[in-house]
């Protein structure tokens, strides 16, 4: 069921889970706020515009669910527009999980000692997928079909280089964090999702941690009951010979929901684990 917000402005608090759909007349103004980002789409006859505005603060806490307004779009060029034949009146935005993996990189090096298991829960940006219901005129069409136009980062991070040289490896985003090990201890910002990475050292040598490779690409996205978004769990081990493998836990937390499947759901087992040796031998 689509939900179609009131027009008029809200004094309560925030609610974190920004996300959601919205009907719109021709004309009509939404908004969308989830941390320092925020997208407002216009409907017209024949084109929705998008306009896309991000903070500078990568903190930011703010929220708002989508709603109409009752005033002008932004006076500055949109960011995207649309065109149709006659414009879908129903866009929704949805919460989805960086495009690429992510190298996090924590505040301090991290000293994981033999036969030591540590869990990090790293959090990172999710964009905003936003999605037309079109109607395609095609024989045996039972109705309209999701059509995802663009995904907007609601905190862009920075691109890296991940690999041995130029010519092998991939093209990832970085992060820095804190890489809390006490879940309790993370603060709730909407437009960041948590991934828990435990780290097992099996090896007889001290194992240190300056980055991690999160494969954001091959996990889900879920919420919790107090609306934090979170991935599956990644496991990464260090053997005893130094090999490494990585394993993905999917699942939700407790009493939460699914929102999102992974982007790519091959067999990664290899790759990965191939990257974290590099990680682990200190190589970029």
């Amino acid at each position: 069921m689509v939900d179609t917000p009131p027009a008029e402005p809200s004094e309560k608090p925030l609610d974190p889970r920004w996300w959601g759909s919205v009907t719109l007349p021709v004309g009509g103004v939404a908004r969308w706020r989830a941390g320092p980002s925020t997208v407002v789409a216009q409907r017209r006859a024949s084109d929705w515009r998008v306009w896309h505005e991000t903070e500078p603060d990568a903190y930011a806490v703010e929220a708002e669910r989508v709603r109409r307004v009752e005033e002008e779009p932004p006076d500055t060029a949109p960011s995207a527009r649309f065109s149709f034949a006659v414009a879908p009146d129903t866009i929704t935005v949805s919460p989805v999980l960086a495009d690429r993996p992510v190298i996090v990189r924590p505040e301090s090096p991290l000293s994981i000692p033999p036969g030591e298991r540590v869990t990090l829960y790293a959090s990172t940006p999710v964009w905003m997928a936003l999605e037309l219901q079109v109607r395609r005129p095609k024989r045996g069409s039972k109705g309209p079909s999701p059509v995802v136009l663009k995904e907007l980062p609601s905190y862009r991070p920075s691109d890296t280089w991940f690999g041995p040289s130029t010519r092998e490896g991939e093209l990832c985003y970085a992060v820095r964090t804190a890489a809390r090990t006490d879940a309790a201890d993370l603060p709730l910002r909407p437009h960041r999702a948590v991934t828990p990475l435990t780290i097992e050292n099996r090896a007889a040598t001290l194992m240190e941690i300056t980055r991690i490779e999160a494969p954001m690409p091959f996990l889900a996205l879920h919420l919790d009951r107090r609306g934090r978004l979170w991935t599956d769990a990644v496991l990464l081990t260090r053997e005893v010979d130094d090999d490494t493998s990585v394993k993905v836990t999917p699942g939700a937390p407790t009493g939460g929901e699914r929102l999102a499947e992974p982007r790519d759901t091959r067999s990664f087992g290899q790759t990965i684990s191939r990257t974290f040796s590099r990680l682990l031998r200190g190589e970029n």
